[in-house]
């Protein structure tokens, strides 16, 4: 594990990383850790310090780059048949300036933005208002306050309904607790063979309702 602290540490699916593989949008995964490296290559750009080696390193834009780290998330090594001695493995540029001081990017706190989910789950949203439902793909550890911001694209005005559980799949019925995730709030972990459990929308201009 890093050894260093992710503040407000934000979780992702995989899905998630891999559509960010252009220069101006660049994220990288390294055991479980997401990078976003967008800043990093745009100053190599912009200062004209870009070489070859850089566009090796475009090539896993979105992509997991943990077979080339350690865990601590430093770069592995291995002995060159050429002079015998150690190379890093993942030739691009291995180290970015901060400040003064010299710092190996894998492990520069500044682009780290999260984790990948340790489960992905799946949940099925159900507006009793307009009957419509959706199906998304969400992170264990996210909050249902987390599952709202991603829900918004779907409805803007999402937090004027009260999120209730109410299915075979929750152990128990009733308002969700918005600062909870998933299985805090009683909707545990799916099985394959059924379908994903719900969350009831119920419009209200009260919100204050139990």
């Amino acid at each position: 594990m890093p050894y260093f602290d992710i503040p407000k540490c934000k979780f992702f699916i995989r899905d998630e990383v891999v559509i960010h593989n252009k220069p101006h949008d660049f994220w990288i995964i390294i055991h479980g850790n997401v990078l976003d490296l967008t800043s990093f290559i745009i100053s190599k750009l912009r200062n004209n310090t870009w070489n070859i080696t850089m566009n090796y390193l475009l090539a896993f834009g979105g992509k997991d780059l943990s077979k080339y780290f350690h865990k601590n998330l430093l770069p592995k090594t291995e002995i060159s048949i050429n002079t015998g001695q150690p190379r890093v493995l993942f030739p691009p540029i291995t180290e970015s300036i901060t400040g003064k001081s010299h710092k190996i990017w894998s492990i520069d706190s500044k682009y780290h933005i999260g984790k990948i989910t340790i489960m992905e789950r799946s949940i099925r949203i159900i507006n009793t208002l307009t009957g419509k439902i959706h199906c998304i793909v969400v992170c264990e550890e996210d909050k249902i306050y987390d599952i709202m911001k991603k829900y918004k694209k779907y409805n803007s005005h999402c937090g004027s309904y009260i999120w209730r559980k109410n299915s075979k799949n929750c152990s128990i019925s009733g308002r969700l607790n918005l600062n909870f995730t998933l299985t805090e709030n009683g909707i545990l972990p799916e099985k394959h063979d059924i379908k994903p459990p719900s969350i009831w929308l119920f419009y209200s201009d009260d919100l204050t309702e139990g």
